[in-house]
């Protein structure tokens, strides 16, 4: 599965996959699995915003390798496109920056996660 995360004219990051932007009503399992990819775009605008450069052209590839058998994902890839003109010195910047996204630790790391009712609590007459 691929999600492509690119930038509007503002600079607002917009994810799609086969060319149809992914929205909350849509799928909320694809928003979760974009905001790999958002995030990285996050860090990316703003590595390229502080150096003066043009986003245009700027995309985001998101890979998920889907796991059928376990029905998740199990290894997602991150491919940051510049264009021809972005200065090669930055490469290395642009890649370590998007290790420090937020959400990729957390995939990377995941936590527990505990659900409740308000049924849950017990009423004390």
């Amino acid at each position: 599965m691929i999600i492509d995360i690119k930038f509007d004219k503002s600079g607002k990051i917009i994810p799609s996959q086969n060319g149809l932007e992914i929205t909350i009503e849509d799928s909320p399992y694809l928003i979760f699995l974009s905001t790999v990819g958002m995030c990285a775009a996050v860090y990316v605008r703003a590595i390229i915003k502080q150096r003066e450069l043009s986003l245009e052209g700027v995309t985001i590839k998101e890979t998920v390798n889907y796991n059928t058998t376990i029905d998740m994902a199990d290894e997602i890839d991150i491919f940051v496109d510049l264009p021809q003109s972005f200065p090669v010195k930055y490469k290395k910047a642009i890649k370590m920056v998007v290790d420090q996204c937020k959400v990729k630790k957390h995939l990377a790391s995941p936590q527990k996660i505990k659900v409740s009712t308000n049924l849950d609590i017990e009423v004390h007459v």
